[in-house]
């Protein structure tokens, strides 16, 4: 009975996508986006990596790097469902391997075999298509589950989701992020591993590239510097703030839409802010606003603090890249879905914002004191650096 509610509401979607693009455009710029994807050559691959978005991507690379020690590029596909995660990296070294997977219709799912009768698939965090699932496990493709976390109001353990929680009972190997999610999925599957979370494994392998910049490093000087990354309005302010009462701090605004460049620039207008693009900024001034992407990763190595995005309504986005470089971290506190929060407020290194005038008073504490700072962002290092390999260890178990 669910597969045919499942088919009927699936297909129903699909059709009518095209008419609720004439009134959103964000369903319109999902439609266009597809029908200019990529469609990687045809014929079968050894492993399928599915994605739902960059964050999940990121995940997967790691993953990907140990899968070509030892095949070849075109033994792997991989598929996305947002725009936000492929539009970013569709021109990278995987582009031609790389494509949106169509909708989950029955009609796609048999065609989406046809073409590539994918031998195993790894299906990161938990994005779960039931007919991809289905008809896969029925062709005799194998599944696996890397870096899943499940908490225990996860809809997959509540009775809209036993469908759900049957298709996981079926994989072939779920490979947990952290313990409380292995307890939970063992329960249900018995081959469930709590191996660590790739993404530790990402920044270790970003942090050894040579990705220097010289401007940065000008711009700091002698000065302690706070990166705020992938900000939104709540964590803006609050530096502001912070700036107002030291204002030898060194400060680095990357926001998490670029588009806001202009918006952050007028808050931080009494500290005479610079574009980063603009190249005009020396060791004087006291904020720049990144309007480009792909250098916070490597910008956090030159950071003393940073503060997160996110993590004030619930979404925080992704601290481990600062920590690999010894950041004392801080972030929102709403933070019930993200262990690693968690696991750096407990290490020493990270900080749940609960008051304001707390956090200001505790960043400007450890300015003055540098030994304090030192011992933070050590234990911030070593922290990271304890939880590598689980990339390996997964792998381990696929190419067995």
């Amino acid at each position: 009975m669910y597969k045919i509610l499942y088919n009927i509401t699936i297909s129903f979607i699909a059709s009518a996508l095209p008419v609720v693009g004439l009134f959103s455009s964000k369903v319109k710029r999902f439609i266009s986006a597809r029908a200019k994807t990529n469609i990687p050559t045809k014929g079968n691959v050894s492993f399928w990596i599915h994605c739902a978005s960059l964050g999940e991507y990121e995940m997967a690379i790691p993953l990907i790097h140990e899968l070509l020690k030892s095949h070849s590029l075109n033994d792997i596909l991989i598929t996305f469902f947002s725009p936000s995660g492929y539009e970013q990296v569709k021109n990278g070294p995987y582009a031609s391997r790389m494509m949106y997977l169509p909708i989950d219709t029955p009609k796609n799912v048999k065609q989406f075999y046809n073409n590539y009768n994918p031998n195993k698939a790894i299906f990161i965090r938990y994005d779960f298509w039931h007919n991809y699932i289905r008809f896969g496990m029925k062709e005799g493709t194998q599944f696996y589950l890397v870096n899943g976390r499940f908490q225990p109001n996860h809809f997959i353990f509540k009775l809209i989701g036993k469908n759900y929680l049957n298709i996981i009972r079926d994989f072939k190997y779920l490979f947990t992020s952290d313990k409380a999610s292995c307890e939970l999925l063992k329960k249900f599957n018995e081959n469930t591993l709590f191996v660590g979370d790739t993404r530790y494994d990402r920044v270790a392998d970003i942090s050894k590239t040579d990705n220097e910049y010289p401007d940065i490093h000008h711009f700091k000087g002698e000065r302690k510097l706070l990166i705020v990354g992938s900000s939104w309005e709540k964590e803006e302010a609050l530096t502001k703030k912070l700036l107002d009462t030291n204002p030898g701090l060194a400060v680095i605004i990357a926001p998490h839409d670029i588009q806001r460049t202009e918006q952050i620039l007028k808050v931080f207008k009494s500290h005479s802010p610079r574009r980063y693009t603009h190249a005009d900024f020396d060791e004087k001034t006291s904020v720049i606003v990144l309007d480009t992407i792909g250098m916070l990763s490597s910008l956090y190595s030159y950071a003393d603090f940073s503060l997160i995005g996110g993590g004030f309504h619930g979404a925080l986005h992704n601290i481990i890249e600062p920590a690999v470089w010894g950041n004392h971290i801080s972030f929102g506190s709403k933070i019930q879905k993200f262990p690693e929060a968690h696991d750096a407020i407990e290490y020493g290194f990270g900080f749940a914002i609960t008051h304001e005038d707390l956090w200001i008073e505790m960043i400007n504490d450890l300015i003055q004191n540098h030994q304090k700072l030192l011992e933070v962002k050590e234990k911030s290092k070593k922290f990271v650096a304890n939880q590598q390999q689980a990339t390996r260890k997964i792998a381990k178990h696929i190419l067995h």
